[in-house]
């Protein structure tokens, strides 16, 4: 098994392997299992959203619209030095990149106690079927996700080729529940 670091660095590797066109039909694909999944929960249910950085998957286009519709309430987090915070955004307007070049939200919006969050949508480099993530080495998910009060359902997003048969974890290593790719939704045993 490789250790994180090489692990790291293959998949940003493959993932800048991934040309455009095929990135972008990966990126509607996950879109709509992951609108899929989301069409039976009641209005007002708490997501938090990413937007993923450059060679990654780009559904936000895909998903926040239909996402507003139905009611859901939406928010992404924002990044203060060490720790993440969950602010509410009410359309695509209330975004922009931050620091690390991912979407975050404005400063004007609400923030969410981590026990307001129905579901988190977790990104990661990498991610096994049985739940376990490795993410881009600052630990800002798993410092969030290990809250106590964080008791949100976890979802990862990823493609199949970020799906590794394992990964080497700690004891803080936060794990998903299910995980969508371009191919489905997988659900941990």
């Amino acid at each position: 098994m490789p250790d994180k670091p090489t692990l790291r660095r293959t998949m940003r590797d493959q993932l800048r392997a991934v040309d455009e066109t095929t990135r972008n039909r990966i990126s509607r694909q996950i879109a709509e299992h992951l609108l899929a999944l989301a069409a039976p929960w009641p209005r007002g249910t708490t997501l938090a959203l990413f937007g993923g950085l450059k060679n990654e998957p780009d559904i936000l286009p895909q998903i926040l619209p239909p996402l507003i519709a139905q009611g859901a309430r939406l928010c992404f987090f924002q990044i203060e030095g060490e720790q993440m915070h969950a602010q509410q955004i009410f359309s695509v307007d209330d975004l922009h990149r931050g620091p690390m070049n991912i979407w975050e939200p404005k400063l004007h919006c609400p923030r969410l106690a981590p026990a307001e969050l129905d579901v988190i949508f977790v990104p990661g480099l990498a991610f096994t079927r049985d739940g376990r993530r490795i993410g881009r080495g600052g630990g800002y998910y798993d410092r969030y996700l290990g809250q106590p009060e964080c008791r949100a359902r976890l979802i990862g997003i990823t493609t199949d080729l970020q799906l590794v048969a394992d990964i080497p974890t700690e004891p803080h290593d936060q794990r998903v529940r299910q995980i969508i790719t371009e191919s489905g939704l997988i659900t941990v045993s």
